[in-house]
């Protein structure tokens, strides 16, 4: 009994540590690339997707070094569709694809919906 007691304390003390430690944590996700032609061809074209801005992004490769990468936003203003590449000469990444688009968003209201009430951070 003794040996469960210590192991259960131990367990919640690490947990304990790691939520009053918690980072955003770099994470491995399935995401589609390939020529920009493709992601053209199967995405933008046909849903009329038109760039609404462009930026410059830093990533971080998978040795670790971080560098520049085009970005572009594509929305269909008609139906709120929307896509959200990184590009570059070589390939094009798609980092997410929606719809329900909206630019009217309230900060106080969203802020609201992805914290705890009272507005303060967890």
């Amino acid at each position: 009994m003794k040996y469960l007691t210590t192991v259960l304390l131990t367990w919640t003390m690490l947990l304990l540590y790691n939520v009053a430690n918690a980072e955003p944590q770099l994470r491995q996700k399935p995401v589609q690339c390939g020529p920009y032609e493709e992601v053209y061809q199967a995405y933008i074209l046909p849903n009329k997707l038109k760039p609404m801005f462009t930026g410059v992004g830093t990533i971080q490769t998978q040795t670790g070094s971080k560098m520049a990468i085009g970005t572009v936003f594509y929305l269909n203003h008609e139906d709120g569709r929307w896509l959200y590449v990184e590009t570059d000469q070589e390939e094009t990444c798609v980092i997410g694809l929606g719809d329900g688009f909206n630019p009217n968003i309230d900060p106080d209201e969203l802020n609201k919906m992805l914290l705890n009430k009272s507005g303060e951070t967890t």
